[in-house]
């Protein structure tokens, strides 16, 4: 039986502990504040229709995307402060809700965290075999805490603003916000309905790109941020010539756990991941097969209800 590698223990332990996200040296939290009261601003906002137009131009003709990644974790969890270990693997993605992010270590995957269009799940490769899974239809707040990642696979695609707004939602009320000022006036927000949260994104002015995205809970309050750079234009193969501009560089926050996970995407594409990729059944069964597997949709063990 082959032994886990001590950076290995660090990241199953943030994963299953309640506190990481999925996503050199970790980058800092952010230092421009969440919108309040302005303390200085520039000048009018711009319409919330440039913004929204400046999105969807952005993200044409991106349906897919194909990239190495590697993988860094810093931060504290129940008062342990987690080694810099850096891993690695594959980030492969079909828009709207297929994800599938390996994390390896030396060629040899450790962790698989995917979604498919009625599924997510969670496994984890090392000595313990283990698989969490639900059901998109049945995600909870409670569920994903199960699931030992506070943010859901869907989730994360909207962090990273490669998804386009409805414009019939522009104007209603309670669906798009009106751009406002952050209050160090420099960046630019609005909201969004977003799963069961609502989307936070903030802009640079000036070229119009996200450098925030934040989810809020129902009581407003962060549940996770990502900082968002590097972007690159990536030729689109579903809609030539467009060449959707997407980050390359993710700094995922968790401010609950104080853990900080940055991403980079290295050689993106507009490939199209294969369909074994996003097979739940398959994964578990046959090229990962896994010893324990929990239905996040069922009650836990301990969970005295029916």
């Amino acid at each position: 039986m082959r032994g886990t590698p001590r950076w290995c223990i660090g990241f199953c332990a943030a994963a299953f502990a309640g506190a990481v996200s999925l996503f050199s040296g970790c980058g800092s939290t952010p230092k421009r504040e969440s919108p309040g009261p302005l303390v200085a601003q520039p000048g009018p906002a711009p319409p919330i229709d440039a913004l929204v137009k400046a999105q969807n131009q952005r993200v044409d003709g991106l349906a897919t995307l194909w990239a190495r990644h590697t993988l860094r974790v810093s931060g504290t969890l129940a008062n342990a402060q987690l080694d810099k270990e850096e891993a690695e693997g594959h980030f492969q993605l079909i828009l709207p809700r297929k994800v599938a992010i390996t994390v390896t270590k030396v060629g040899e995957t450790y962790f698989y965290l995917g979604s498919n269009d009625e599924l997510y799940w969670w496994l984890d490769l090392t000595e313990a075999k283990r698989g969490f899974f639900g059901r998109h239809a049945l995600a909870t707040a409670t569920t994903v805490d199960r699931f030992g990642i506070p943010v859901h696979p869907l989730d994360l695609i909207e962090l990273m603003a490669i998804t386009p707004i409805d414009e019939a939602l522009l104007g209603k009320p309670g669906a798009v916000t009106t751009p406002k000022w952050s209050t160090d006036g420099q960046l630019l927000w609005y909201d969004l309905p977003a799963r069961d949260a609502t989307k936070r994104v903030l802009v640079d002015p000036k070229s119009l790109l996200p450098v925030f995205v934040e989810m809020l809970d129902k009581a407003g309050k962060v549940i996770v941020r990502a900082e968002l750079a590097n972007y690159l234009d990536i030729p689109s193969r579903s809609k030539p010539p467009a060449r959707p501009r997407i980050p390359t560089r993710l700094t995922i926050d968790v401010p609950r756990s104080d853990l900080k996970i940055l991403i980079n995407l290295y050689d993106p594409e507009t490939r199209t991941p294969k369909a074994v990729a996003f097979d739940f059944v398959y994964l578990a069964k046959t090229a990962y097969p896994i010893n324990v597997l929990e239905d996040l949709d069922k009650p836990a063990a301990d969970d005295p209800s029916p």
